[in-house]
């Protein structure tokens, strides 16, 4: 049994650094392909910023011209003889998942650790003695702390637990080790992550912006393309904003 629990073992931990290896090269490429993306978008902006500006002031005059008109035809639909106010539905507000949906058992090991982590770093669990700079760290790190811990991102709150509480220099000379985790859980956990950044990336891989960066010879080309677009888009708007509601 002891052999097959250190063969079992051998394996999550080969497992696990496979996975925290490919997640790793995930975030690497979500950063890159989001800057190059935000750097074009930056480009657009810069060259085309008086007609986008144009465009959303004659958008904005277009909204307030079609919710006048709209006031007027529902107070005329008021002084008919059939008219009933609508019933309004209320509709129960849906929370946005904003990270991979966590399990229970990953539940329990996030506020476990959790547990394990803030009696070390709040400044109210801490021996600051008064010291502001000391204070202003624990408060830095508890406010750290917690963001990980409402994400749900157990691997995160490892990393924090290694980068960050054995690190303190209250804790030198202190044998302090990274407290362990059920590998079932977190290579669940993992897994799950992985999911989602691989969802992400390839998101921002299907952005129109990146499909022209990586197909278009000159991507700057685009740029005078959607000029064009934008000024017949104004033409359009400006004879439309000009022209009175009937």
């Amino acid at each position: 049994m002891g052999d097959l629990a250190r063969k079992e073992s051998a394996s999550s931990r080969h497992s696990i650094q496979k996975l925290l290896a490919e997640i790793s090269l995930l975030e690497k490429n979500i950063g890159m392909v989001s800057k190059e993306i935000g750097t074009f978008e930056n480009s657009i902006r810069h060259k085309l910023q008086i007609q986008i500006s144009q465009l959303s002031s004659l958008n904005k005059k277009m909204k307030e011209k079609q919710q006048l008109k709209k006031a007027k035809r529902l107070e005329q639909k008021k002084k008919g003889k059939n008219y009933k106010e609508p019933v309004q539905l209320i509709s129960p507000k849906q929370k946005s998942k904003s990270g991979p949906e966590v399990n229970e058992g990953e539940k329990q090991e996030l506020k476990r650790l959790y547990k394990e982590a803030i009696v070390k770093v709040h400044p109210d669990k801490i021996d600051h003695g008064g010291m502001v700079d000391k204070i202003k760290t624990a408060t830095d790190l508890t406010s750290q702390l917690n963001g990980i811990y409402k994400n749900g991102d157990l691997e995160a709150l490892l990393n924090f637990y290694q980068t960050f509480i054995i690190a303190l220099p209250d804790l030198e000379g202190r044998q302090i080790e990274i407290p362990s985790v059920n590998s079932e859980i977190r290579l669940a956990a993992l897994l799950s992550k992985k999911e989602a950044l691989t969802k992400q990336l390839q998101n921002l891989e299907t952005n129109y912006l990146y499909h022209v960066l990586k197909t278009y010879e000159n991507p700057l080309t685009f740029i005078d393309e959607l000029e064009l677009e934008f000024q017949n888009k104004i033409g359009k708007l400006e004879k439309r904003t000009r022209k009175g509601f009937t």
